[in-house]
């Protein structure tokens, strides 16, 4: 077989967050180096950057004890593929972003690669201080440079003396603008300028919309008579669609309109959310939308979860704020009265004033 061409750098993104992240990395270091050669791991995000496609990223969006394992062999292989892909391209530098059970284990089987002066970097430090601290020791021997989201993580992981790890700062700092345009929206909703807007984010992965959109399909279609009656006036309620997952997956659980692919610009024009927990819940932040962070996953995870967890909240919102913002309603707790009653708090008075300068 011919020979690959060599790379200067491979990326690496399991998700579609991590897909654009990493594009962006590409996208503002190609004015310093006009000649970059870029590959990867990635999605249309990572290819639209010009970076040569080794392995596509669509449908590995699993989270859960379960699901990943039940997943284990595609992933095996996966990781053999893009080790031989590495090290057939002499990449100079290998970027990891986030999806560290995946990114990390594949930067630990890249010693050869490392000896012969491959630079292995990561973006989206684990969140060690969360759960598994014993983690940081791992992480850090896994790869030459770790740069981290929050302030406080440098500190977890440059005691062990192996890789330099450096705040950056969020992607999504840079990555969420500000004033947009939510006309497009508005049409195509048939929303008037005083009409009130419910968004459902239920996720983005399989499991995550069977799980929770007919929860909050059935919240959503409770909800709507009480909070169009408590200021008067029209509520309209759409979810937001994830680009890669099909139509019918959502449509199995709800019949509210869908909105594929322009996210923040519902977040912008939304009164309040129901989001799955994620980095859409830090996007919805950063827009000032107030919102309910919901999450539910097998027992089994959650009972693992349970018991290693250390941190006090699960949304990045709250993370952030270090209290908690807005509601999170998680796993056993997460049933239709309960999200009622919270949209009903966000949607007028001191609660919703109060969250809304706290997002501020």
């Amino acid at each position: 077989m011919p020979l690959r061409p060599p790379c200067d750098l491979f990326v690496l993104a399991g998700e579609a967050s991590g897909d654009a992240y990493g594009a962006a990395v590409v996208e503002h270091l190609r004015p310093r180096l006009p000649d970059l050669i870029c590959a990867g791991f990635g999605g249309q995000a990572l290819a639209g950057a010009g970076c040569e496609i080794e392995e596509r990223n669509e449908g590995l969006a699993v989270m859960g004890f379960l699901p990943v394992l039940a997943r284990l062999p595609t992933f095996l292989a996966l990781k053999r593929r893009l080790r031989r892909a590495v090290i057939d391209r002499r990449a100079r530098a290998v970027l990891g972003v986030d999806y560290p059970g995946f990114n990390l284990r594949l930067a630990r089987s890249l010693g050869e690669a490392r000896q012969r002066g491959t630079r292995l970097i990561h973006l989206v430090a684990p969140q060690v201080w969360a759960w598994r601290p014993r983690r940081a020791k791992a992480v850090a021997h896994s790869v030459d440079r770790l740069l981290c989201l929050f302030p406080f993580e440098p500190a977890l992981f440059n005691r062990f003396g192996a890789a330099r790890a450096d705040f950056v700062g969020h992607p999504l700092a840079d990555l969420v603008p500000l004033g947009l345009d939510c006309a497009p929206i508005a049409s195509e909703l048939g929303l008037r300028p005083h009409d009130r807007l419910l968004l459902v984010a239920p996720g983005s992965r399989a499991k995550e919309i069977e799980a929770l959109l007919p929860v909050m399909d059935e919240a959503v279609q409770a909800a709507l008579p009480r909070l169009a009656a408590e200021r008067g006036g029209r509520v309209v309620a759409a979810i937001a669609k994830a680009s890669e997952t099909p139509r019918d997956l959502y449509r199995r659980h709800s019949d509210l309109p869908l909105i594929e692919g322009r996210y923040r610009e519902l977040c912008a024009r939304a009164h309040v959310g129901l989001i799955a927990s994620g980095t859409a819940t830090l996007e919805a932040a950063i827009i000032g939308l107030p919102h309910v962070i919901c999450y539910r996953t097998d027992p089994l995870s959650a009972r693992l979860v349970r018991q290693l967890l250390r941190v006090e909240h699960i949304g990045l919102t709250n993370i952030v704020h270090g209290e908690r913002v807005c509601p999170e309603v998680l796993q056993d707790q997460l049933d239709s009265p309960r999200l009622v009653a919270h949209l009903a708090t966000l949607w007028s008075g001191e609660r919703r004033e109060a969250v809304r300068a706290r997002l501020a």
